[in-house]
């Protein structure tokens, strides 16, 4: 077997240089490694983007068919500067610094269809290097600088469908350049500075699809400026400002999609859509609309999506008669009052309905739109929802109802919405809501509804995944509350301490597989506002048994002792000085507050365990308010009155110093009526809104963190730290005042230094509770809810439970006054006693003395000796005082005598502990004078003389 003949050499020579031609330009490039700047796809793709290029790349492939060099730092393109790639179909030069491009700098480029120049520093369209090329299909200039388009830019370019012009500073549609397109289909002249279209201003654009223009300041439209647009199907006008609707649009046969909205438009003529019945999308919001034509809207059989937004003078709903296909419509912020009763007849496919902000009354059945999927009806006067009005809906996914005035919902009312998942009620003012087959809800909001207190069951709501209700405690039943779970669900042993809902699995087959289906329903959360915590507690109002234990014992104290401090202090039928009256009313002041604590401690008593049942009840109630009000006036009164106590024992030491006389009680007196008002407006004003008492269970406009008491509560805690510190500048200075002065054995030294016990304890006490109320302000200071509960049930009332505690156990004056009233209601009977009937202010009065003692207390000279020597010498002064079986009887004539003397004796007086600025006795030389003296004026006060003897001089002295 013979081999074939080998080809001559010269033949073999000639098909290597064939194919090697192949592989290359005759221009002697070849296809070489990818530029190292550059990266390439192996297809003819070479990507050279972002890489801080100041000039072409070299060593490009001549079969590069796409070439991407944009964002770079390329300024110009010089002569031929793609000479060498004839096969380049895509060039990108966008976001480059191109300033200037040469005429011929894309000459040779007979197969580019793609050119980008978008975001460069171009000032004209560059007319010279675009003209040859035939084959150009997609241009973009957007993004320029450019004020002007030659008239011969785009000649040549007969295959250009797409053109960006958008973003520069064009003032003029460039209406002869645009005439050389005749295969332009999208055209983007938005964003420039167009005032007005003439007409015809794209007649020959016959093939043109898209044309944008908004965001422009067009003004006026020429009646024939779409003139040829016969094949248009979007218009886009919007964010311009025409004020009169674009009557030239009805030259658009062929128009699907209208935008025109953020108009000055005020009107919407009749049949203004007359010449556009293909009409599907029709955008005319944020117009100011006075008037819509009836008519305007009808036979526009294709239209999908009409809104209208803001016309806030139409009144009528609009005519739709034969525009019936009409799958979103919204019709927004104007006074239509009523919903055509038909209207569900006529569209019968309608997915989307927006009818909110407007002022319906009254809503007819949607019966007929079995597509229905979103319906908003918020911000209108919808009163109430009848049984038929959502029937049928099978398909309906979300309901907004919120912000009306619904005060009823049929309890079949949402029976047929087997598909809903969002419904929104909020702000409304129900009373009750149905919960029939509403299980396959996911989003429900109550919020808002002020009367809506009844308690939602977790049961019916297996799906649910967000919750608004307007009270805390009804999150109770999705929350960790397990004694109020126990006992509102059926399965309440399944419920976990979490938020979410879980299900145990048994032991049987059965079991398992019910618990493998509750499993997903176990795993979700429930998110529930407003959230409950320490202030809007699920079980117990006072908390931990520390809470309830001091509580208990602030009240029983604060109840006992106040009434003690007041007992005695008001029990005298004399008038009293000004400091204890101060210090009495402190104590009323405190017992008040008392009866607030002791509020609470009952409400904890009575809902023990079960507080989420009661807690609407007690904060939306008239109990809640009283309560608060006790404690914000007692509060108030009592550091008032304090304060008047400071002022008042400072101006009485400044009397004491200069051995004068006080005369200042009368306007004490009127100070504490004002203080008592002043008190009254602070406690009346979260009444009026001012403050919220019912911000919490604790009734108390303090430390919640809730908006609107916080001012209020802010405002408060300044003007008490003032009144604080102004005790402390006054007690700072009457010390300084006194550094040199002993006043141990003065009478006043005791009121003195409780005032200022007081202050000190008050001041500590109120510290804390400052503190809190001001940190909600503080977005760095985060303080737990139960610390700040703490706090507020502890330190708030503790002034009350320690102000009577101290005058009790620490002030000899209530001693004193112990005794008193222990005498006046015994009324002790003994040997040697007489009586005496005295006229005071509180009638006839009994008192009884005992002579014996006076004999005991004088050792062997008795009271009546000294009485009876000094009548013999003077009868005159003591005439009241006779010997009676060696004691002096006192009869009914009292002590008469005019102010600082005593009548018969004339001796200048001096002050008793107990005397007022007007009470005074004898002060003379002769100790029996002064015996006398002291008897007669204690006799006539209504103390008895026993109680006195430590004043009656010894023989001895």
């Amino acid at each position: 077997m013979r081999c074939p003949p080998l080809p001559p050499r010269p033949l073999l020579a000639a098909l290597a240089w064939g194919l090697l031609s192949a592989a290359g330009p005759s221009g002697g490039a070849s296809s070489g490694p990818c530029p190292a700047p550059c990266t390439c796809d192996g297809d003819g793709g070479t990507d050279c983007s972002g890489r801080g290029l100041a000039a072409l790349p070299h060593g490009l492939s001549a079969f590069t068919h796409s070439l991407d060099i944009s964002m770079n730092n390329i300024t110009r393109l010089p002569e031929d500067a793609f000479k060498n790639f004839p096969y380049l179909e895509e060039l990108r030069l966008a976001g480059n610094d191109l300033a200037f491009i040469h005429p011929k700098a894309l000459s040779g480029l007979k197969e580019l269809r793609v050119l980008t120049l978008q975001n460069n520093q171009l000032k004209t369209v560059p007319n010279g290097a675009i003209r040859g090329l035939s084959g150009l299909q997609s241009l973009r200039l957007d993004a320029n600088h450019i004020t002007a388009v030659p008239e011969d830019s785009f000649e040549g370019l007969v295959q250009l469908r797409h053109l960006w012009l958008d973003d520069n500073n064009l003032t003029e549609v460039p209406v002869i350049p645009l005439s050389n397109l005749p295969s332009l289909q999208a055209l983007t002249l938005a964003l420039n500075k167009i005032t007005d279209i003439p007409d015809f201003a794209f007649t020959n654009l016959s093939s043109l699809v898209v044309l944008h223009l908004h965001n422009n300041k067009i003004k006026t439209l020429g009646h024939h400026c779409f003139d040829g647009l016969n094949n248009l199907e979007t218009l886009d006008l919007n964010y311009n400002n025409m004020v009169e609707f674009p009557e030239a649009i009805k030259t658009l046969p062929s128009l699907k999609e209208l935008g025109f909205h953020s108009n000055s438009i005020s009107m919407i003529p009749d049949s203004a859509f007359i010449g556009n019945p293909l009409l599907r999308t029709i955008h005319l919001y944020d117009n100011p609309l006075s008037f819509v034509g009836n008519s305007a809207f009808q036979n526009l059989s294709d239209l999908h999506s009409l809104v209208i937004r803001g016309a806030s003078m139409v009144q009528s709903f609009p005519n739709l008669t034969e525009t019936s296909n009409l799958e979103s419509l919204t019709f927004t912020g104007t006074k239509i009052s009523t919903i055509p009763v038909d209207l569900c007849q006529e569209q019968k496919i309608l997915r989307t309905l927006d009818l909110s902000y407007n002022n319906i009354k009254q809503i007819p059945s949607f019966k007929g739109c079995s597509s229905l999927e979103e319906i908003y009806l918020q911000h209108n006067q919808i009163e109430e929802i009848r049984e038929d009005t959502f029937q049928g809906l099978a398909s309906l996914r979300t309901l907004d109802l919120s912000r009306n005035l619904i005060h009823q919902i049929h309890k079949e009312a949402f029976t047929t919405l087997g598909a809903i998942t969002n419904l929104d009620l909020s702000f409304n003012a129900l009373t009750s809501f149905p919960t029939g087959s509403l299980s396959g809800l996911n989003q429900l909001k109550l919020v808002g509804n002020t009367e809506l207190k009844e308690a939602l069951s977790a049961k019916d709501f297996m799906k649910l995944r967000s919750l608004s209700v307007p009270y805390a405690y009804q999150c109770c039943a999705f929350w960790s509350c397990d004694s109020y779970l126990n006992s509102n669900t059926e399965d309440s042993s399944h419920q976990s301490q979490s938020q979410s809902v879980s299900n145990d699995q048994g032991t049987s087959d059965t079991d398992a597989l019910n618990g493998d289906e509750n499993e997903e329903l176990g795993q979700t959360i429930i998110h529930c506002t407003p959230t409950t915590g320490a202030f809007k507690p699920c079980e117990y109002l006072l908390g931990s048994w520390m809470i309830r234990l001091t509580v208990w014992f602030i009240f029983l104290v604060a109840l006992f002792f106040n009434m003690l401090v007041i007992l005695t202090i008001f029990a005298s039928c004399t008038s009293l000085p000004s400091c204890k009256l101060f210090i009495g009313l402190i104590s009323v002041s405190n017992l008040l507050m008392g009866i607030y604590t002791g509020i609470l401690t009952f409400l904890d008593a009575v809902s023990w365990g079960r507080f989420a049942e009661y807690g609407i009840w007690w904060e939306t109630g008239s109990g809640c308010k009283g309560a608060g009000f006790l404690a914000i006036f007692s509060s108030e009164s009592a550091i008032l009155f304090l304060m008047l106590a400071a002022i008042e024992r400072s101006l009485s030491a400044k009397v004491i110093l200069k051995k004068g006389k006080s005369n200042h009680q009368k306007q004490f007196r009127i100070a504490a009526t004002l203080a008592f008002l002043c008190a009254l407006v602070a406690g009346c004003l979260p009444l009026f809104h001012k403050g919220e008492y019912s911000a919490s269970p604790l009734c108390l406009p303090f430390p919640t963190g809730e908006t609107p008491s916080l001012g209020f509560t802010v405002t408060l805690v300044l003007l008490n730290s003032l009144a604080f510190l102004l005790m402390a500048i006054i007690y700072t200075k009457l010390y300084c005042n006194l550094e040199k002065e002993d006043l141990s054995e003065n009478t006043q030294a005791s009121m003195i230094k409780h005032v200022a016990w007081l202050i000190f304890t008050n001041c500590i006490f109120f510290c804390p509770v400052a503190f809190f109320s001001f940190a909600p302000l503080i977005t760095a200071i985060s303080i737990s809810p139960e610390i700040m509960k703490s706090v507020t049930l502890i330190f708030f009332p503790l002034p009350a439970c320690l102000n009577p505690v101290l005058y009790v156990f620490f002030n000899p004056k209530f001693k004193e006054d112990w005794k008193l009233l222990i005498w006046h209601i015994t009324k002790k009977n003994g040997t040697g006693t007489v009586a005496v009937n005295t006229q005071g202010g509180c009638g006839t009065q009994d008192f009884y003395y005992d002579c014996g003692m006076y004999t005991h207390l004088q050792g062997n000279l008795t009271m009546c000796e000294c009485c009876e020597s000094l009548l013999i010498s003077k009868p005159v002064p003591c005439k009241h005082l006779i010997k009676s079986h060696s004691c002096p009887a006192l009869t009914v004539v009292p002590c008469q005598r005019p102010d600082g003397y005593w009548s018969d004796c004339g001796t200048q007086s001096a002050h008793s502990d107990y005397a007022d600025e007007e009470d005074s006795f004898v002060s003379d030389s002769s100790d029996q004078v002064q015996a006398c003296g002291r008897a007669c004026f204690y006799q006539t006060r209504g103390f008895p003389l026993v109680r006195y003897a430590y004043n009656i001089p010894r023989i001895k002295d």
